[in-house]
């Protein structure tokens, strides 16, 4: 994220007016240089009520308590991924697994790349977020841990995002 506060300063020093579509398009280079050099990391990561339609449309969720059988929805907005250029069209976006894990991090479950969050676009959205749907049925009663494991799919960025849960 510090390399976002270096994408603002060089914004702050750019010449920018409503009027200046060339100042624009040059701030706009700069953030998307910024968010290039930056490392994959998740600026949101919540649990929500039904998966989000859109960007930063989630609803979050009051709690991590769920009943055993009920689906845990989770709404993700990763930044920092990369892009893969083919063809002038861009791939970006992540493969995500999943461990389960006990409070004292043993683990319970592992599933690698269960779940496949890749979109196209002939520019580089920043803006991107994924709808994670687990249903955990098996779990007893009691407290864990989830991991989700982010593997960027147009490089070799990784990020790991950690969500307690109760199972009641």
């Amino acid at each position: 994220m510090k390399r976002f506060a270096a994408a603002a300063a060089v914004l702050a020093a750019l010449p920018l007016s409503p009027a200046s579509a060339q100042s624009l398009e040059e701030a706009h280079a700069a953030y998307l240089a910024a968010f290039e050099a930056a490392p994959l990391a998740v600026r949101t990561a919540v649990f929500v009520t039904a998966p989000a339609e859109g960007y930063s449309l989630q609803e979050e969720r009051a709690s991590n308590e769920f009943a055993p059988d009920e689906p845990i929805y989770i709404y993700l907005e990763p930044v920092g991924y990369g892009f893969q250029a083919e063809g002038g069209v861009n791939t970006f976006g992540l493969s995500v697994g999943l461990r389960i894990l006990t409070p004292a991090a043993q683990e319970l479950f592992a599933q690698e790349s269960f779940l496949d969050l890749t979109a196209k676009s002939r520019s580089k959205p920043t803006e991107f977020f994924g709808n994670v749907t687990l249903n955990l049925s098996g779990l007893t009663a009691g407290e864990y841990v989830l991991e989700l494991l982010l593997d960027d799919v147009a490089s070799d960025e990784t990020a790991t995002v950690t969500m307690p849960i109760v199972i009641r």
